[in-house]
């Protein structure tokens, strides 16, 4: 018996150290992840901590209350417009509905009380909703979400944001009281359709103060935040009305509503009365303002981790996508037009206006209207500097009067023949074709050329010059990796379809159309040598709220073509105007453009792209809704053209000189060949073998010549005047740099000086010294950072310490809590099973209510993460 004893004790001491061995790995196997993640990101979390307490700093009231007014600034930094908005109202905690803060609080975030800035209790509670219900349920306060939104705005998820975004919300908790942080927060909130806060939605959705607002109003609101897009009462009323009840239900839950109130609440419609606010109606009144506003809030969405998308693997993909555009378009808009903005465009005033009204005076013997009172036919058209793909001049229709429409980036219409250089031509030069190839102008089924019959064999360049179809289609089916759909991709092409992955777009065959901005953008591509910059009329966005720029633009370009074969595409698109259908966009003062005519179907919509070296023009003739333009109105491309480039010329004062040709190109006659040469030629051999090119290292050296003269040229500043303001800006970067920088106190006083440098250098007209002072004041304001980084790091441990200390206090507390709260459920689990088991053998008429309250404990049990089995009740036992 002792034996069997000994034996059996010693069993269960082996599996005792079976057990222990076991729990020691997973120990061990938890402790080694976590170094290893330490080692791969604890650089990282580090910084992202420093840059939480850095922002930290500078923050103040009023970064949450109303801004100044955004402005744009012209090319020399003169205010051409003060933007403001009626959709950001600031309202007082003390005025707010009481239903709104108490509602709020109770949906969004129950512990906003209890807890600073952090909801560890929340962050868990999301954490397991994920992993063991697969619900998605956030985690975030009212604080974290007010800094992703205003101090941050950046909507990216990453660890380095959330890590940023967690150490500033517990430091505004130190800063400001929490009504101070509910009356941010409900000033500040995106209600969707470019309204912040409950007192701009108020207005928008009900035409009414949110003082006024019924108990289902006030529900649909509360329920906004969570999601803008999905319950939009205007887009997904059903939604809305889903959301708002649930919001109901938790107001009654919570005793903010009674019974009744609840009852009669979710009985009512979703009733909307829209109130279009109104925006300064010059914002649509100038077309170069209204395109400046369109580039700003692309820039401020991506600032905010949006992603713009070309390509897409499906159409229901690119509406979700669209969907989702228009959204954070919406919220930035609404940003920008609430204020606290400087943007900084490259809008001459001078050229834009000249540009408008030599465009629309081609237009003025046609005096015709629409159905909607609009004139007929319409226009746009696009001016891109080719040396910086800045977009110089854009006009958006006939007037601005009682037409808000800029078609120029909004029109979609088909481009027809334009297509064609960058769909079939540049691409197939790509693949080794010259301008002399040849392809057969024969039958092909369901593409027709516009003249009857067909010319058999003919060249490139021939069937460029007469806008042959057949031969545009052949190019474009031989290039069997679809090359052309790329190079429109990389050139943001922004409405490109799936079925837009087809040869047919070699002749306009697209399924939503382009812009004058994309095709001029296009054609200034090949015009640079075939590197893309993305078309814009931005220099910079600086957000004086949060004193930080958010955009720069730098003009990054990328390369879609070869310089070949862009060469060869402008070449040939020179024998257009010299011999083919675009004669009659000659240029009378210049003598070297390149262009192509584009014509649709039923000729619907008119198109010419030409280029100079200097300039891109785009232009698009036809009616807003499709028809038939007669043949005088499809000339009116063509003849717009010739106006605009014949003023832009003398303007830019541009030398009657041709396009440049690459080294590697060899010309006999109109013949174009590519020659790759080995060997690097001396200037004597460059002036033997080929006087043009020593001609063209000449002309290099005479506009790097004149590049040193801008100022004196553009600007009419004498030597001694430029000099005087590049001294300026020299002597206070001499003095920054002096100045010792070893007490965070000192950090704001270095950045405004730093800014204040910013705004000198913003008067030097000379562009090189004006580029360099820009680098080294980048490079200053990241010794800058870097340093505040470094004097903060002996805070940032204490405080480190200080936040480990608090999350284990709670982490204690919240075991604690849990396992009192466990073991009263577990008793009240036991005492109310009794009853359920009495009340069905007694068959009591409260036994399906008793049931109820003990599946109710069961479900409090496992939310606590207790154990609480499934129980089936016998009748007969």
């Amino acid at each position: 018996m002792r034996e069997q004893q000994l034996k059996k004790n010693k069993v269960k001491g082996s599996k005792k150290r079976r057990i222990l061995w076991v729990l020691f790995a997973i120990i061990l196997i938890f402790l080694v992840s976590v170094g290893i993640f330490w080692i791969k990101n604890g650089t990282e979390i580090k910084n992202s901590i420093r840059d939480g307490y850095a922002y930290s700093q500078n923050i103040k009231k009023d970064n949450f209350e109303p801004k100044n007014k955004t402005l744009i600034y012209d090319k020399n930094h003169q205010v051409i417009k003060k933007l403001s908005t009626t959709s950001s109202i600031y309202t007082k905690i003390d005025n707010v509905n009481p239903l709104i803060k108490n509602g709020l609080v109770q949906v969004e975030d129950k512990r906003f009380y209890s807890h600073h800035g952090v909801d560890i209790y929340g962050i868990g509670r999301a954490a397991f909703s994920r992993i063991f219900l697969r619900r998605q349920q956030g985690g975030s306060t009212l604080t974290q979400q007010l800094v992703k939104n205003i101090i941050l705005k950046d909507q990216s998820q990453t660890s380095d944001r959330k890590i940023k975004e967690m150490v500033i919300a517990q430091e505004i908790e130190k800063k400001f009281s929490k009504q101070q942080i509910l009356e941010f927060y409900i000033n500040n909130v995106y209600m969707g359709h470019g309204n912040y806060g409950f007192s701009s939605a108020s207005e928008y959705y009900f035409s009414k103060d949110q003082s006024k607002l019924s108990i289902d109003q006030l529900a649909l609101l509360i329920g906004l935040p969570n999601n803008q897009t999905l319950y939009d009462p205007v887009i997904n009323p059903n939604n809305a009305k889903y959301r708002r009840n649930v919001v109901l239900k938790t107001m009654l839950d919570s005793q903010l509503i009674s019974n009744k109130e609840y009852k009669d609440a979710v009985k009512q419609p979703i009733k909307l009365k829209i109130n279009q606010q109104s925006y300064d109606n010059d914002i649509s009144k100038d077309y170069a303002i209204n395109y400046a506003i369109y580039n700003a809030t692309e820039e401020l969405m991506k600032s905010s981790g949006f992603t713009m998308k070309y390509k897409f693997d499906s159409d229901q993909q690119r509406n979700d996508y669209n969907a989702s555009y228009q959204q954070a378009f919406d919220k930035a808009r609404g940003q920008l037009l609430s204020g606290g903005y400087s943007i900084n465009s490259t809008i001459d005033m001078n050229l834009q206006n000249q540009v408008v009204k030599i465009a629309q005076d081609q237009y003025k013997a046609y005096t015709g209207k629409d159905s909607n009172g609009k004139l007929t036919p319409q226009l746009s058209s696009t001016v891109v500097d080719n040396k910086t793909g800045d977009v110089i001049a854009i006009v958006g229709g006939r007037s601005t009067d009682d037409d808000q429409v800029n078609r120029a980036i909004s029109g979609y219409r088909q481009p027809g023949s334009s297509a064609k250089p960058i769909v079939a031509y540049a691409p197939a030069f790509e693949r080794g074709y010259f301008p002399q190839s040849t392809v057969e102008d024969s039958k092909i089924d369901n593409i027709k050329n516009w003249y009857e019959g067909f010319k058999g064999k003919m060249d490139l360049r021939s069937a460029l010059e007469n806008s042959v179809n057949t031969v545009a289609y052949k190019l474009a089916v031989s290039d069997t990796k679809h090359s052309y759909y790329d190079d429109l991709l990389k050139m943001e092409f922004a409405r490109l379809s799936p079925q837009d992955n087809n040869p047919i777009i070699a002749i306009g065959g697209f399924t939503y159309g382009t812009t004058t901005n994309e095709m001029a953008s296009a054609y200034s591509t090949l015009a640079r040598g075939g590197k893309f910059i993305h078309p814009s009329n931005l220099n910079s966005i600086y957000d004086s709220s949060n004193n930080r720029y958010i955009y720069q633009n730098r003009h990054i370009n990328k390369r879609v073509y070869s310089p070949e074969s862009s060469y060869m595409t402008i070449n040939i698109m020179q024998s257009v105007i010299t011999d083919g259908l675009g004669k009659g966009a000659a240029l009378s003062n210049y003598g070297y453009t390149a262009g192509k005519t584009g014509t649709t179907d039923d000729t619907k919509d008119s198109y010419f792209v030409g280029s100079t070296p200097e300039f891109t023009i785009a232009n698009w003739t036809g009616n807003d809704t499709p028809s038939t333009i007669s043949a005088s109105e499809q000339e009116l491309s063509m003849q717009t053209f010739k106006a605009e480039g014949e003023y832009l010329v003398d303007y830019l004062k541009e030398e009657n000189k041709d396009f440049t040709t690459p080294s590697d190109i060899k010309k006999d006659g109109q013949d174009l060949k590519v020659v790759k040469s080995k060997k690097k030629q001396s200037t004597q051999d460059k002036i033997t073998t080929k006087f043009d090119l020593f001609n063209k290292e000449q002309r290099k050296d005479n506009n790097n010549r004149l590049d040193d003269l801008d100022y004196r040229i553009i600007y009419h500043l004498t030597k001694k005047e430029e000099k005087k303001r590049e001294s300026k800006v020299k002597k206070a970067i001499s003095k920054y740099k002096k100045s010792p920088f070893t007490k965070k106190s000192q950090y704001k006083s270095k950045l405004e000086t730093l800014q204040k440098i910013g705004y000198l250098n913003a008067n030097v007209k000379h562009q090189k010294a004006k580029i360099k002072f820009s680098n080294e004041l980048i490079k200053l304001q990241k010794e800058l950072n870097f340093t505040q980084a470094q004097l903060l790091s002996d805070k940032d441990a204490a405080k480190l310490a200080e936040i480990q200390g608090q999350i284990d206090t709670l982490k204690s507390q919240k075991d604690s809590d849990k396992k009192t709260k466990l073991a009263q459920l577990n008793k009240d689990y036991q005492d109310q099973l009794a009853k359920v088991k009495t009340a069905y053998k007694n068959d009591d008429d409260d036994k399906e209510a008793q049931k109820k309250k003990l599946e109710d404990i069961m479900d409090q049990i496992r939310s606590y993460g207790g154990s609480a089995p499934d129980i089936t009740i016998n009748v007969d036992n």
